[in-house]
């Protein structure tokens, strides 16, 4: 769906030399890229030692390094089949090169330049990845490949729970949580509500196409999703998968008519009234029903800490990748502190901060904005509200988590997916004749032309 949904749609239908089955070798490598960034192949190869070997430690060990390397290969040789395309989408967005550009170059004065360099390098593949998401092809069909992948995940998960509970079960701290082969209970609800919402798109864009046929599966996906999200009993994966369905209720009504588009607008205005009220009147009524306190299980502690030593080294960071894990650096004063490991700031714009400073903290704000402001724009065509939920969604999740910029990340991908994408996209009217586009240009087959006898 959408020929013509990118400024890089000249190249979507020309014809190529390339064989047809390289079409499917292009799906199933992006399909087993996802996988990995879902974390499947650290969980089979390390089981739950995988746990100590999580994003912020210093060394993950030679094993987890070395799972990720398929699938960076994979990668560059789908690049360098579209480096073309990249090439004309660079010039497009270059703020979130920029942004990669800081990181890599906050080696010079990290607190660990080796570590940095070396979780830079991760970092650049998890742009690169989002990025080619944006490039390879229309959206849909790129939401579809992605919707495959994660309904495996799901089943896995399942297959985990309830095949083996020891594993896929929390029975200390947060006993009778799922997990899957997640590190624990809020990741696993925090990638399913990201997949949640993938799959609520597919059943919307696949609605009236020939692709039709695969809605069984996302309604699937769908129900699926939503069981492991209540029996993770993530609260903020809950809220943050309630949030964009209301979001997607307004727009529905809004679209109809433009009455209904007015009382859309000022229905929404007059909630977001209410609830700041309620809040405003009652805080602590409003944290206690989703399980937290004021304090966010202790998170307003380390945020105001980690502020504190943000405008001290406010220009530049203390580094990528490297504040959490320099135990002779500023973190022993918040360990000090607080009293406890803290493992990170429990925030993605603070992370950002604390690794490359106030300009990248602008920085990505401001590419976080033009991105809203733009899927906004998709949203009055064919597209749909569903670039911006999904923006709107892992932004929200930013809030208490530190996704953003995070090396080896499937959430801090789609980041990279869905701003890259909202740079480089097009509006397509609600009136316009967009026939249904399945692959990237050069994984069609050879268009044929008959010979006259």
């Amino acid at each position: 769906m959408f020929n013509n949904d990118t400024c890089l749609s000249k190249w979507h239908n020309s014809p190529h030399s390339l064989n047809g089955p390289l079409y499917w070798i292009e799906r199933a490598l992006v399909f087993f890229i996802v996988l990995t960034y879902s974390g499947l192949w650290i969980a089979i190869l390390l089981g739950r030692a995988a746990e100590t070997q999580s994003m912020i430690a210093p060394d993950p060990g030679p094993i987890a390094r070395a799972s990720w390397f398929p699938a960076y290969l994979a990668l560059i040789g789908l690049l360098g089949l579209n480096i073309k395309k990249l090439g004309s989408a660079s010039l497009k967005f270059w703020p979130i090169i920029l942004l990669l550009g800081l990181a890599v170059a906050s080696a010079n004065w990290s607190l660990d330049p080796s570590l940095t360099q070396r979780r830079a390098i991760a970092l650049s593949f998890s742009f690169m990845f989002g990025c080619y998401l944006a490039i390879r092809a229309p959206l849909v069909d790129t939401l579809r490949i992605i919707g495959w992948a994660w309904l495996t995940i799901c089943i896995l998960n399942f297959l985990l729970i309830f095949g083996a509970p020891h594993l896929g079960v929390h029975s200390e701290l947060h006993v009778g949580a799922w997990r899957g082969f997640m590190t624990e209970k809020n990741h696993l609800g925090g990638e399913m509500a990201r997949a949640n919402l993938i799959f609520l798109a597919l059943v919307y864009f696949d609605r009236k196409t020939p692709a039709g046929q695969n809605k069984k599966a996302w309604w699937l996906g769908l129900a699926l999703t939503w069981m492991l999200i209540l029996g993770s009993t993530s609260k903020t994966a809950l809220i943050a998968t309630l949030i964009p369905y209301l979001g997607f209720l307004f727009y529905s009504i809004a679209i109809r008519t433009p009455i209904l588009g007015l009382l859309a607008f000022w229905g929404g205005l007059s909630l977001a009234g209410i609830g700041y009220a309620i809040i405003s009147i009652s805080p602590e009524t409003v944290v206690a029903l989703i399980g937290k306190d004021l304090t966010f299980t202790g998170r307003t502690g380390i945020w105001a800490i980690v502020i504190d030593l943000i405008n001290q080294q406010k220009w530049t960071g203390y580094g990528y990748g490297a504040f959490w894990v320099t135990p002779d650096g500023p973190v022993a004063f918040i360990v000090n502190t607080l009293e406890w490991n803290v493992p990170t700031a429990h925030n993605g714009w603070l992370e950002v901060g604390l690794a490359i400073g106030y300009p990248g903290l602008i920085l990505i704000i401001c590419i976080s904005l033009f991105a809203l402001g733009k899927a906004a724009y998709l949203a009055t065509g064919k597209h749909g509200p569903f670039v911006f939920l999904m923006l709107f969604q892992i932004i929200l999740f930013s809030l208490s988590e530190s996704i953003l910029m995070q090396q080896n990340s499937h959430a801090s991908s789609l980041f990279y997916f869905f701003t890259a994408y909202a740079f480089i996209a097009r509006k397509v009217a609600t009136d316009s004749q967009t026939p249904l586009l399945s692959a990237p240009h050069w994984a069609l087959p050879p268009r044929t032309t008959k010979k006259r006898s």
